[in-house]
């Protein structure tokens, strides 16, 4: 996966956790919350045995994630 393809993934996954809960779910989460939930898919990251294709979802939730607690003011 080039970088354009990795960004447009956490795109698709951003819009389709927006369309999920509603933005004031975001603005409610405390900095431990948002930390929670990216450590949360991290650690569903990893499998046995190894699977590279949830590795890859799991890392895009975590980077759109992330992108949520950075939206936020």
């Amino acid at each position: 996966m080039n970088m354009d393809e990795v960004f447009n993934e956490i795109k698709v996954e951003r819009v389709y956790q927006r369309t999920r809960w509603e933005p004031a779910f975001d603005r409610a989460n405390t900095p431990n919350d948002w930390v929670a939930y990216i450590t949360r898919q991290a650690g569903r990251a990893v499998t046995m045995p190894f699977s590279r294709s949830v590795f890859i979802a799991q890392l895009i939730k975590v980077a759109s994630l992330a992108t949520a607690a950075l939206e936020q003011d």
